[in-house]
């Protein structure tokens, strides 16, 4: 990866408390504005509307506790598309866990989005968790909790019923239609709020019942690691350490792999696992396929030493290159 060679944007930490993620949407309304405005770029304001229309309807009906945060962040002034943004997760990413350790890259074609990048501190009963977000979305994709458990999302592949990649991403809107379930980002940020240790996050993403597919990394504080592939009301558990991007990685699932050359990124990141613990905070390790010209954020979550690291990523050409300073913290010691 190319670094820059002046100063960049700072990734800003927030503490929320006890507050919903609308919160921090509300107190940032111009980058929320900004992601709106990035997201008409990328769809037409029909289509935008569309989905939008079709989300709010699908929330109206589904049991997330999260459906009056979406509200408020819709009811930004000069804000469109906030439902549908929130439940199209259209992003690529790559994931591994090993030794207490979570990496992550997530890549995303909106443009603004590696700078629009903030961690959020949240305060909840089992305690203290910091989630590398944006405002105006209030699922949770990408989360460390020190002393229980770090845990990212990567979008599923479009399963395979027909063969046919549009006629098999139709059939599954259909089929999303009428579940109640909570999306999958939903259940990540419940896991932060109630679970306790790995082991309690672990039997809530496996057995909980979500509304679509997901693919979830969860690394604990003492080198516990797994692969979560899920399905509606199925699970495929891999015990870590291992590494997932936007394909099935069991045997009996099939579907069509999104993002850039998925399986290559896989390959790539199983070769980083031996030496997971000792990559370089400031990404420079970071090559393609995993780094590709869709990249928009990465990611170091290390449950043993309490570092998170964080940089917002941007196209430069034909590859993504740094759009923030890298962020650090060590959140054993805030």
């Amino acid at each position: 990866m190319t670094l820059p060679s002046g100063p960049l944007p700072v990734i800003p930490l927030v503490d929320l408390g006890a507050a919903g993620l609308d919160r921090l949407a509300l107190d940032m309304p111009d980058k929320v504005r900004l992601l709106s405005a990035a997201g008409r770029s990328l769809l037409s304001a029909p289509m935008l509307a569309f989905m939008d229309h079709r989300s709010k309807a699908w929330l109206a009906r589904n049991e997330t506790p999260y459906r009056a945060e979406i509200d408020r962040v819709a009811a930004i002034p000069g804000v469109a598309g906030a439902h549908g943004l929130n439940l199209s997760p259209e992003w690529a990413c790559t994931s591994a866990t090993a030794d207490g350790r979570l990496v992550r890259t997530l890549d995303w074609p909106i443009h603004g989005l590696g700078g629009a990048i903030v961690v959020a501190r949240h305060r909840s009963a089992p305690g203290p968790w910091y989630n590398v977000t944006w405002p105006g979305f209030v699922g949770v994709l990408t989360g460390m909790a020190p002393g229980r458990f770090a845990i990212s999302y990567n979008q599923a592949p479009v399963r395979n019923r027909t063969g046919i990649w549009p006629l098999d991403w139709l059939l599954e809107r259909i089929y999303l239609g009428p579940r109640r379930a909570l999306p999958a980002t939903h259940l990540i940020r419940r896991a932060f709020e109630t679970c306790s240790s790995f082991a309690e996050a672990f039997r809530l993403l496996k057995e909980t019942p979500i509304a679509y597919t997901g693919l979830i990394t969860l690394a604990g504080p003492d080198g516990q690691a797994a692969i979560i592939e899920r399905a509606e009301d199925q699970a495929f558990v891999h015990e870590g350490p291992g590494a997932i991007p936007n394909h099935w990685i069991n045997p009996h699932w099939r579907g069509h792999p999104r993002g850039v050359d998925s399986p290559g990124r896989l390959s790539q990141c199983r070769l980083l696992l031996p030496g997971l613990r000792h990559l370089e905070h400031d990404f420079s390790w970071l090559q393609y396929p995993m780094l590709n010209k869709f990249g928009r954020l990465a990611v170091i979550a290390d449950l043993k030493t309490g570092d998170l690291a964080a940089m917002g990523l941007e196209r430069g050409g034909d590859h993504a290159v740094p759009s923030t300073e890298c962020f650090r913290i060590n959140v054993l010691a805030n």
